[in-house]
């Protein structure tokens, strides 16, 4: 038995396989990484409280024996938030709290089910049991005494010696055939899954890597690289994002690079500042101010 999670009605959510399901288009299925999947089940066990960043890292990874840096752990949360948009959910159910957590946002609808494996297959009990009863009932028709003679008349005559020369080696031959087939497809199958599983990780590996590498180069504003999200901006949004760093240049000194997100759905902008580069291990932080600049949330 495993538990699974329905999410707002249409998401079918399975830890076990870290796995997405639109339950309205079934072929629909997005398979995230463990730890974002870790990460999406601790906030629905913890719905309607905020769990703090460092809640996450002893729970997901700690607890898993790895040490990871802060940057890993926002790469997770954008795999869990594009899962879960890609899966089909519109409004994003992941909430960050500024300098306090993430938590699901107020109205989201968790309904918890649990999956019961199949019971074992009787039938083939039941027919073994006949036919123990049935081999049963010939030995009684027999009777507990019956000569050795009577037993080499129901035995059929014993083939020459010259005769099974003959038909062993053919059936050695087929059965050696047979278990080269089986032994070939046996490893045919593993060698497909191996790959298969090493192309998945290579994929999700270069994905998290390249994330970030998206991001356009807007302008260097008092030693601050900035960065921004929309390689389309028009030039308004561009003087904008501007406008919120030259804001942010006390920060420049020890956190030199700036990457500004910004949500089309929501009233407010991202801003994540590091003190090296996303391809590089780094320290960051994470802020939100709202959509006209003029304070953080």
């Amino acid at each position: 038995m495993h538990n699974y999670y329905i999410i707002n009605g249409f998401i079918e959510f399975h830890p076990a396989a870290s796995t997405l399901r639109n339950l309205n288009d079934p072929e629909k299925v997005v398979v995230l990484n463990s730890p974002a999947g870790r990460c999406l089940l601790l906030l629905i066990n913890r719905n309607d409280t905020i769990v703090t960043q460092q809640e996450f890292m002893e729970i997901v990874w700690e607890k898993n024996g790895m040490m990871v840096s802060p940057n890993t752990f926002y790469q997770n949360i954008s795999i869990l938030r594009k899962g879960l948009r890609k899966a089909g959910l519109i409004e994003d159910p992941v909430v960050t709290i500024p300098r306090v957590g993430l938590t699901l946002a107020s109205g989201t609808e968790i309904i918890k089910r649990s999956s019961v494996e199949p019971e074992p297959d009787s039938s083939r009990n039941s027919l073994s049991d006949e036919k123990r009863s049935s081999e049963a009932a010939l030995r009684e028709e027999k009777g507990p005494l019956h000569s050795p003679e009577a037993e080499k008349v129901d035995t059929p005559p014993e083939q020459p010696l010259s005769a099974r020369r003959e038909n062993s080696p053919q059936s050695e031959i087929a059965l050696h055939r047979n278990a080269s087939g089986m032994l070939l497809w046996t490893v045919g199958l593993l060698i497909a899954i191996l790959l298969t599983v090493t192309v998945n990780f290579y994929r999700s590996s270069d994905n998290n890597r390249h994330y970030f590498s998206k991001y356009f180069f807007l302008a260097n504003i008092h030693g601050c690289h900035v960065f921004f999200s929309n390689k389309n901006a028009t030039p308004d949004a561009r003087i904008r994002m501007r406008s919120l760093a030259e804001n942010l240049k006390t920060s420049c000194s020890h956190y030199p690079w700036m990457y500004i997100t910004y949500y089309y759905m929501l009233p407010r902008i991202s801003v994540i500042r590091c003190n090296k580069q996303m391809d590089e291990p780094n320290i960051c932080i994470s802020e939100y101010y709202f959509r006209g600049l003029e304070q953080s949330d």
